[in-house]
Formats: structure tokens, sequence, C-alpha cells
């Protein structure tokens, strides 16, 4: 499927920008599905999983899914002294603005119903900007952590109204089970919200089968596909 790589430039202090890599997949139905994967990981993510997630969503014409990286400032990094989670929550603030300044060219509308997914830290960090704009719709919510701030998330949650889809590993060691618990609790006012389990499942959804029910998340949460989480016609993200 086609995507094209642009970069977006998010000025800082002092007016330096700050470069974030950006893959679109698009998809004229007015649907845009915005992609934030963990703390480190670039827009394509291990064996690129995120690429291939995009091109399953976009052959099924869900909608044009736009993939971020969640950048790590460290020691070695020029803009290293950046605040995080605060840049981590700028640089996706970012997009959502960059999507709906954007829409028409993006989703053939310009008014475009918005749809958030993100991994570990990126799913705290969607949750936290869940009311951030009143297009977003939907939540995607896998194996969520709190790095960008129990309270923000928190927050983010308890205003949101949309729906609500959260998914986590039996055997995550790293957010643990509970993660999808706590999550869950605080969408209290979401018209719908789902939390969903996957046995012998890690934090990464390793393996062929949990990458195949990994693959059908977003199917589940924007498509209403009701087999998940079975690997059944999921897509293989790992070889």
């Amino acid at each position: 499927m086609s995507h094209k790589k642009i970069t977006l430039k998010r000025l800082i202090e002092r007016s330096i920008p700050l470069e974030l890599e950006v893959a679109i997949h698009p998809v004229s139905n007015g649907i845009i599905i915005l992609n934030y994967p963990g703390i480190g990981a670039d827009a394509d993510g291990y064996n690129n999983k995120y690429g291939k997630i995009a091109d399953f969503l976009q052959e099924k014409n869900i909608g044009t899914v736009i993939r971020i990286g969640n950048r790590d400032f460290d020691e070695d990094d020029d803009f290293f002294g950046l605040p995080y989670p605060e840049t981590m929550i700028d640089n996706f603030k970012h997009l959502i603005d960059y999507s709906l300044d954007n829409a028409e060219d993006l989703c053939g509308n310009i008014n475009p119903k918005l749809y958030l997914m993100g991994f570990s830290a990126g799913a705290g960090v969607v949750a936290s900007l869940a009311n951030y704009h009143p297009s977003i719709e939907k939540l995607l919510l896998i194996a969520p952590a709190e790095d960008a701030g129990r309270e923000v998330i928190k927050k983010g949650l308890e205003k949101f109204t949309g729906e609500v889809y959260i998914t986590v590993g039996m055997g995550d060691t790293v957010v643990f089970p509970e993660a999808g618990k706590r999550f869950y609790d605080w969408a209290k006012n979401a018209k719908v919200r789902k939390v969903e389990y996957v046995p012998y499942c890690d934090h990464q959804f390793k393996g062929e089968n949990n990458g195949r029910i990994l693959s059908k998340a977003p199917l589940w949460a924007f498509a209403r596909d009701t087999t998940f989480p079975s690997p059944e016609n999921g897509k293989i993200l790992y070889d």
C-alpha cells in the first residue's frame, strides 16, 4: 500500500525547530487515525510493525493512518534537557493540530473524525489528550503506561465522553495486567469502554499469534470487529 514520509517542525525554546518524522497512509473517508508508540520507538517500530498495521488498516479502508515516533532525549542528543513527559505530550499535540489543519488533504474531509491509538507510554499520552479536541471520538490504548503522569492521564480520561478500548497482555511484566483496570476505571464518562486481556502475551505482544492479535486491535476499536482478541485473519507482524 502507498504511504509517504514527511518531517514536521515544532518550535521549542529560543525558536529552535524540533523535527518530527511522520508517515502518512492516506484514505479518503473522513477518518484520521493517529498512532503513538512507546518511549524511544521510531514511527515504524520493531520489524516495521506500525507500518504493517497502517497498511492493514489502509487496505481495509478504515481511515488515513498517521504514524509518528516517540523520541527519547538522552545525554548524547542535541536536545538533551527537554522536559519529559511534557515534550512527549507536546509532540503529539502538534501532530493532532497538523492533522486538523490539513484534514481535507489527508482524508478528504475538512471536519474529520479523529481516532487515537497508542502503545505503552504513547497510550498514556493518548489518554492524557483524550479531551484535547472535540473531533477525537475513539481511543485505543495498548499496554498503557503512566509515563505521561498519572494525574494528567486520569484527568484526560475522566473528561472524555467518546469510546475507549484497552488491551493488555496477561503476561505483561512492565505495566502488568492491572493497568487495564486502572485506565478502564478512569474512563468513567466514556459512552463505550472496553478492556480485553490477552493470554500468554507479554508487553511487546511478541510471537506470531500475539502479533496477529495486535494487528486486529484497531479493527476492534475503530471498526467494531467482534473477533478480537482472536488472531484469526490478523496480519503477521513478526518474522
